[in-house]
């Protein structure tokens, strides 16, 4: 068990990350009261460990699991490691501006759902208080889980939870944020094909044309020459095409 330090909260949290397949899983087992009438919140991380190559997200979703009794007061976002690119999973759900039963979301009780975009429901329709988990099965997020693709994985990913009205109060109890990632040769945010980098030409090998087209854009920005993605055509990128001298595996 580790202890993580975010803005005003002490979190014990069991962190797990594992490989699966072209995927990564982390997951937060730890529970934590989330404090009530609170825009700040408690903040869940998860670890996603760095790979031999650069990669990308290509999709994501997250399973989650909240005991609260009114499930309208909470606000729940999930920042990447970049510490800039977020996406609002739940906002208020069932939130109306006014009128009966006033500005308060939706009154039911608990949520086991897993947030996914291609998910059939939207979680902010499918408020009612007959059934408990109010939210649960797959259900499409506030906000599109898309808006990852192409950030790197590796890092911290924080999942932070807020209960904006006060009276009832809930716990985080667990949630697992699941990747599907791409290797990411020379840092351009595009998926590439690492095993054959240096193959310019796209004949299946890396030879003497290849080598050609290389020393043709020396010194220049030129994208497809630039297999480092430092901006510039040069020594590493020649090191690079000369590593991988013959057949694409």
């Amino acid at each position: 068990m580790t202890l993580k330090t975010y803005g005003f909260c002490v979190l014990p949290l069991v962190l797990s990350a594992t490989s699966v397949g072209e995927g990564l899983d982390a997951c937060s087992t730890s529970g934590f009261v989330i404090p009530d009438g609170s825009s700040s919140g408690s903040t869940a991380v998860f670890e996603i460990p760095g790979g031999s190559d650069t990669q990308v997200v290509l999709g994501a979703r997250l399973e989650l699991e909240i005991e609260h009794p009114w499930v309208g007061d909470l606000v729940v976002r999930l920042i990447a490691p970049d510490g800039t690119t977020s996406v609002d999973l739940l906002d208020r759900v069932g939130m109306v501006p006014a009128g009966f039963p006033g500005p308060f979301g939706c009154g039911g009780d608990n949520i086991l759902a897993s947030l996914e975009d291609d998910a059939l429901e939207a979680a902010d329709e499918t408020c009612t208080i007959d059934g408990s988990p109010v939210l649960a099965g797959s259900l499409r997020p506030q906000q599109s889980l898309s808006g990852f693709i192409g950030v790197n994985p590796s890092g911290i990913w924080q999942l932070q939870i807020s209960d904006r009205q006060s009276g009832d109060q809930g716990s985080f109890i667990s949630a697992c944020l699941r990747l599907e990632v791409a290797p990411d040769c020379n840092g351009d945010g595009v998926p590439d094909d690492c095993s054959c980098q240096g193959d310019l030409d796209g004949d299946g090998e890396v030879g003497g044309s290849d080598l050609a087209r290389l020393l043709s854009v020396w010194g220049t920005n030129d994208v497809e020459g630039d297999l480092d993605g430092d901006g510039f055509v040069g020594g590493a990128d020649l090191s690079s095409l000369l590593g991988n001298w013959g057949l694409c595996n």
